[in-house]
Order: structure tokens, then C-alpha cells, then sequence
């Protein structure tokens, strides 16, 4: 018996076509899993400039200010930002907030002690050049460290004295921590 010709025929053709280039072009380029979980390590993990420029803009937002002034600044891998801020309507309360970059998440308030001199360990992104390029501090960490496939587990950035960003940089074997001025020039490397 022999089939009519139908016009449904020849669109189902199309379709089954499309579907089996669809499907075998997804394997073409694909990276396997640990590869790419490896090249996210070597990047950074989700450090980037985007992430603190994004977070710092969400809390400006919240504040109702151009700029919001912080004690500390924390970036981990896996785009997490956490920022402690001086609440611009009471300056000596701190407020911890984190931010995952999309949420800036509630924030959470932080004890302060009495004798504690916040304008001395204050400042602004602004007074951070450093963090306008979070990926050269990654890689300048990884440069300086010395260690053989590290990768950079946190960045820490503090006011002392001075403003410093800290850079943790371990593998299996060994651990680094890579501090740099604010300008982003590393000063110290220190084997822990």
C-alpha cells in the first residue's frame, strides 16, 4: 500500500532534523564539569569588580547616598560579598550585609565597642583603586604567591594604620597570604 504524500510530512522531516542538529551541537565546545569548576578556581571563583561595584551600588541604594563609607570588605568565591557599613544616619553604628551578586541580603547589626575610633578604620570604595579590578588582584595574588596551582580563597580588605587587601592563596601543599596597598601593588608575601 502506498502512502499519499502529505505537507505534514515534510515539516516533521524539518523538525526531527533540527531537534538531531540541536542536540548533537550541544556537545560540540562543552566543557566537562571539573574542567570548568577548575577554570572558575583559576578566574577566581566569581571574585570580580562587577560583584563589589554591583554590591557597593546596592548599599548606596539602601542608604539613600552616593556613597556608603565601611570598615571592612570581604569577597569569597562563589560571588559573595560581605561589606561592613557605617549607617550614614547613626556613623557610629555598623551594619554586616552580604551581598550574592543579585541580593543584597537584610542587614545584621555589629557590636561596637565604646573606645572603638571608626572614622580611623573607615573608608570608601573610592579610596580602594585596587577593587575597580578585582581579576588583576586575583591573578597578581596567584603571581606573587609562588604556589603552584593555587587558587585565591578569599580577599580581605581592612584599615589599620593604613588601608590593606589581603589575598589568601593556597593549594594542597601550601598557603600564602599576599597583602596588598590600596593601589593594588602587593608589599608582602607571607608562607603560613
Amino acid at each position: 500500500m502506498k502512502l499519499a504524500s502529505s505537507p505534514v510530512r515534510p515539516v516533521l522531516w524539518i523538525a526531527a532534523l533540527a531537534l538531531t542538529t540541536t542536540s548533537l551541537s550541544g556537545c560540540i565546545g562543552a566543557v566537562d564539569r571539573m574542567d570548568f569548576e577548575d577554570q572558575m578556581r583559576e578566574r577566581g571563583g566569581g571574585m570580580t569588580s562587577d560583584l563589589v561595584r554591583n554590591g557597593f551600588d546596592s548599599l548606596a541604594e539602601r542608604y539613600g547616598v552616593d556613597a556608603v563609607t565601611v570598615t571592612s570588605v570581604d569577597i569569597s568565591p562563589v560571588e559573595t560579598l560581605g561589606v561592613t557599613v557605617r549607617d550614614p544616619g547613626k556613623p557610629s553604628q555598623l551594619d554586616r550585609f552580604s551581598f550574592d551578586g543579585v541580593i543584597l541580603g537584610e542587614p545584621s547589626p555589629v557590636q561596637v565597642s565604646v573606645t572603638e575610633n571608626l572614622d580611623a578604620r573607615s573608608f570608601t570604595l573610592d579610596q580602594v583603586p585596587a577593587l575597580a579590578n578585582v581579576e588583576k588582584l586575583v591573578d597578581d595574588a596567584l603571581a606573587s604567591s609562588g604556589i603552584d596551582e593555587g587558587e585565591v580563597t578569599g580577599i580581605s580588605v581592612s584599615r589599620t594604620e593604613a588601608i590593606h587587601a589581603s589575598v589568601m592563596v593556597k593549594s594542597s601543599r601550601s598557603r600564602v597570604l599576599v597583602v596588598f596597598g590600596p593601589d593594588g601593588i602587593p608589599f608582602l608575601v607571607q608562607p603560613l
